[in-house]
C-alpha cells in the first residue's frame, strides 16, 4: 500500500502519473514523422481505458482532463502545421481584409504586408497546400483567430495559447452540458469521461488547435435547448455550431419528427436565416465563390484516410485507367443528401435517444462516404457516441492514429494496408454493436 491508499487508490494514482507522463512526451517530443508518437498515443487510449473504469467520480474526471490539456498550454503544436493559417487569417482581419478574398500566395505577390517578418513565418509555415487556396474556414472560426492574435498580434506563440486558452473554455462547457444533458437520455453523468478524458479530444483539439471543441459546444447548448423543449433557444448555438465548423448541418433536417412538421419548419427557417447572417458580411463580393472553391476540394481533389472511396477508386482504376475522384465528387454531395434525406423522412427520430443515435449513425456515413477523414474530424462521432450507447467511436478515435503512417512516409504515400485495419475493425464493432442492439430488442418484446 502506498502512502496508505487503498490497492484501487494506488492503481488509479499509478495510471494517472503514466498519462501526464504520456501527454507529457507528446506536447513536448511529439513528432508524426515518428511511430513513436503512435505508441505513446496508442498507450494514452489504453490507460485512460482502465483509469475511467477504476471508476472515477465527477470531480476526478473534471480535474484529471484539465490537468492533461494544461500539459500542452505554452506548446506549439506538434502534429498540425494547421495554426500558422488560423493567425494568418486572424490577422488579415485586424488589417481589415477579407480571409476568403485572397489566397496566401496571393498576398504574397500583391507586395501587402501586416507585418513583414511575421508574414514570410507563417506564409512558410503553414505549407504549399494551404498557401495555395483559399481560406474555408467559416466565419466564426475566424473570429475566434482574430481573438487569439488581439493580445499581441506579433506573437505567434501568444496567439497559440490564447486559440489553446479559448478551446479549453469550450471542452469545459462541454462537460457542464454533458452532465445535464446525459440524465435526460437515462444515461449516468460519469459518461461524460467518454468525451473528456478521450485522448484524440485532448492531443488533437486542445494540443493540435483543432476548432471542433467550439462548434461541439455550440451543438451540445443547441441539444439541450432541443432536450428540453426550447427549440427556439436551440437556434442561435446552432447557427453559431454551423458558423465555427459546416458539420452540424448535416443533423439540423434530423429535427423533423423529433419537433414535429411545423417546429421543425420555424427552426429550419430560423437557422437558415441565421446562418446566411453570419456568412453574408464575408461573401461580400467574391468572398461566397472562393470559398466554396476551397470547400469543393474535399469533393474532388483531396483524399485521405478515406474508406470506401478508396474501394470505388481502386475499382476506378481497374475499369477507366485513371482516378475517378473528379467525376465521383460532382455526384458526392447529392449522395450526402440522398443519405441525409433517408435519416431525417423515414427514421423514426421522434424519441430522444433515436434521434441522438440517428445523428450519430448519419455522420458516421458521412465519414464512410468522405475522400478525407483527418483525426480530429472524429471528435464529433465521439462526443454523439458519449450520448448514445454505441463504444465504436471510442474505438475509431483511437485507431485513426493509424493514419498518421502516411507522414513517416518519404513521399507521404498511404499504407493501404494500415487504413484497411483501422476501418475493418471499427466496422466489425460497429457491426456487432447494432447486431447486438436488435437482438437486445427482440429479446424485450
Amino acid at each position: 500500500m502506498l502512502l496508505g491508499l487503498r490497492p484501487s487508490q494506488t492503481q488509479q494514482l499509478s495510471l494517472f502519473i503514466g498519462l501526464l507522463l504520456c501527454y507529457s512526451f507528446l506536447s513536448i517530443w511529439g513528432i508524426r514523422e515518428h511511430l513513436s508518437f503512435i505508441g505513446v498515443y496508442l498507450s494514452c487510449f489504453v490507460l485512460t481505458y482502465f483509469f475511467y473504469k477504476n471508476p472515477l467520480t465527477l470531480r476526478q474526471i473534471f480535474i484529471s482532463g484539465i490537468t492533461f490539456r494544461l500539459l500542452f498550454l505554452f506548446d506549439l503544436p506538434a502534429l498540425s502545421q494547421d495554426y500558422f493559417r488560423f493567425i494568418w487569417d486572424g490577422l488579415l482581419l485586424h488589417e481589415g481584409y477579407n480571409p476568403y478574398r485572397f489566397t496566401p500566395n496571393e498576398w504574397m505577390e500583391s507586395g501587402k504586408a501586416f507585418s513583414p517578418a511575421l508574414q514570410t513565418e507563417l506564409y512558410y509555415g503553414m505549407g504549399e497546400l494551404s498557401a495555395q487556396h483559399y481560406s474555408n474556414y467559416p466565419p466564426i472560426n475566424q473570429f475566434g483567430f482574430y481573438l487569439s492574435t488581439f493580445i499581441s498580434p506579433n506573437s505567434i506563440l501568444t496567439s497559440v495559447v490564447c486559440m489553446r486558452f479559448l478551446l479549453i473554455l469550450a471542452d469545459i462547457g462541454i462537460y457542464f452540458l454533458s452532465c445535464k444533458i446525459l440524465p435526460y437520455l437515462n444515461l449516468s453523468k460519469t459518461k461524460v469521461g467518454y468525451y473528456f478524458l478521450n485522448p484524440l479530444i485532448i492531443i488533437e483539439l486542445t494540443g493540435n488547435l483543432h476548432w471542433e471543441g467550439v462548434m461541439l459546444f455550440f451543438f451540445a447548448l443547441g441539444i439541450y435547448g432541443l432536450l428540453i423543449g426550447k427549440w427556439q433557444r436551440a437556434v442561435v448555438p446552432m447557427v453559431l455550431s454551423v458558423g465555427t465548423k459546416l458539420l452540424p448541418l448535416l443533423s439540423l433536417p434530423l429535427v423533423w419528427h423529433y419537433l414535429k412538421p411545423k417546429k421543425s419548419l420555424l427552426f429550419g427557417s430560423f437557422c437558415a436565416l441565421g446562418i446566411g447572417f453570419l456568412f453574408l458580411p464575408f461573401f461580400y463580393g467574391l468572398g461566397y465563390e472562393n470559398y466554396f472553391k476551397t470547400l469543393s476540394l474535399w469533393f474532388t481533389t483531396f483524399e485521405f484516410n478515406a474508406s470506401f472511396y478508396y474501394t470505388i477508386r481502386a475499382i476506378g482504376y481497374e475499369l477507366k485507367g485513371y482516378n475517378i475522384i473528379r467525376s465521383l465528387g460532382k455526384i458526392t454531395p447529392f449522395i450526402i443528401i440522398g443519405v441525409v434525406f433517408v435519416f431525417a423522412f423515414f427514421r423514426n427520430n421522434s424519441h430522444p435517444k433515436k434521434w441522438i443515435s440517428g445523428m450519430l449513425l448519419l455522420m458516421t456515413t458521412y465519414f464512410f462516404l468522405s475522400t478525407t477523414v483527418h483525426p480530429w474530424y472524429i471528435s464529433t462521432l465521439v462526443f454523439l457516441g458519449m450520448l448514445s450507447q454505441y463504444s465504436y467511436p471510442w474505438v475509431w478515435s483511437a485507431l485513426v492514429v493509424l493514419s498518421y503512417t502516411t507522414y513517416m512516409h518519404p513521399n507521404f504515400e498511404e499504407n493501404l494496408s494500415i487504413i484497411s485495419l483501422e476501418y475493418l475493425a471499427v466496422l466489425g464493432v460497429l457491426c456487432f454493436e447494432i447486431r447486438k442492439k436488435k437482438s437486445l430488442l427482440e429479446h424485450l418484446k
